[in-house]
């Protein structure tokens, strides 16, 4: 573990310990909480209690940073104040952080031909002969977005999804350490499921007894700025002039599985409640967001659901979106 060297440094390990046991803790907030203790111990190095001014001149609004960029950073702060107060560590409020800005990406709508060309540039990445790091590297990207394409996992999912977490013999992932607390199944079309047997298989030859499924090393995982560029790299490379993120793929899940359904005879809340399952919200009401992206498809379920609508889609909550 890192060593802590501010006036909290003997907090912080069982915050951290107690975050890590509640599923709450991610890399952001340990990448976040290791300035802040820098920020501490140079700032005020002869301090022994922590203040309302260290706390708030840490968590006012940068010049140089956006709304949802300063209430990333200062996440993490806010949850060990939490900590500290209910345990009666100290008297310090939560800080005034601006309110967070909507987000306002709008998912791209992928069209057959374009995740043809995208998934033919990922299987023909040139790696150099002996390179043995590309050679991992390309076989990741070869079927990391594949797997979030046929799930709709997210990509932190994806990223930190464990070997023993993936069930190979039935076609299941077991999806632990997510953007909630709550664990979840996702099962895994077969013939996804034989791509992620051959890959498993060349995986083990390269790195055996890998933790990760898609490795970093022995023991770690692939970080959220790879995988932001390594999709962005191809993308632009297979789709010049179209924009997309990787988290796109999660939204094509949804409203792929959504448009299967219009003309289908079917139970709509039972299919509603599935796929909000398989996709790991903590409620129905998360997955109400992609029928905003669906043409007519609201019409259709006011037609086909009637009464019953408005309970069906209440409002859609924003953290989902993001």
């Amino acid at each position: 573990m890192h060593e802590y060297k501010s006036l909290l440094n003997d907090i912080i390990p069982s915050f951290i310990d107690f975050m890590t046991a509640s599923q709450h803790w991610n890399d952001t907030y340990e990448t976040n909480l290791k300035i802040f203790d820098h920020y501490l111990s140079k700032a005020f190095p002869t301090s022994s209690e922590l203040t309302q001014e260290m706390t708030d001149s840490w968590c006012k609004k940068r010049k140089t940073e956006s709304v949802n960029s300063c209430l990333a950073r200062t996440n993490v702060v806010i949850a060990l104040i939490r900590y500290m107060n209910k345990r009666d560590l100290t008297e310090v409020k939560e800080p005034d952080r601006p309110k967070p800005q909507k987000c306002t990406h709008l998912p791209h709508a992928f069209t057959t031909a374009e995740l043809k060309r995208f998934f033919y540039e990922c299987d023909h990445i040139n790696v150099p002969k002996n390179s043995k790091a590309l050679l991992i590297s390309k076989l990741i990207v070869c079927v990391i977005f594949r797997l979030m394409y046929c799930t709709g996992i997210r990509p932190i999912e994806a990223r930190e999804i464990k070997r023993s977490e993936v069930d190979l013999d039935n076609g299941i992932l077991n999806i632990i350490k997510t953007k909630g607390h709550d664990q979840h199944y996702v099962a895994i079309h077969k013939s996804m499921v034989d791509i992620l047997r051959e890959y498993d298989r060349r995986m083990e030859m390269l790195v055996p007894g890998r933790v990760y499924f898609f490795p970093k090393g022995e023991n770690g995982y692939r970080s959220d700025d790879w995988l932001r560029e390594q999709f962005s790299k191809i993308w632009k490379s297979s789709n010049p002039g179209i924009q997309a993120i990787s988290y796109d793929l999660r939204h094509h899940y949804a409203t792929a599985n959504i448009n299967s359904w219009i003309d289908d005879g079917f139970d709509m809340f039972d299919k509603l409640y599935y796929l909000s399952k398989s996709m790991g919200h903590c409620s129905v009401e998360h997955t109400k967001y992609y029928y905003s992206i669906v043409p007519r498809l609201a019409d259709i379920l006011n037609e086909k659901c009637a009464d019953n609508f408005n309970d069906l889609m209440p409002e859609v909550l924003e953290d989902e979106i993001c």
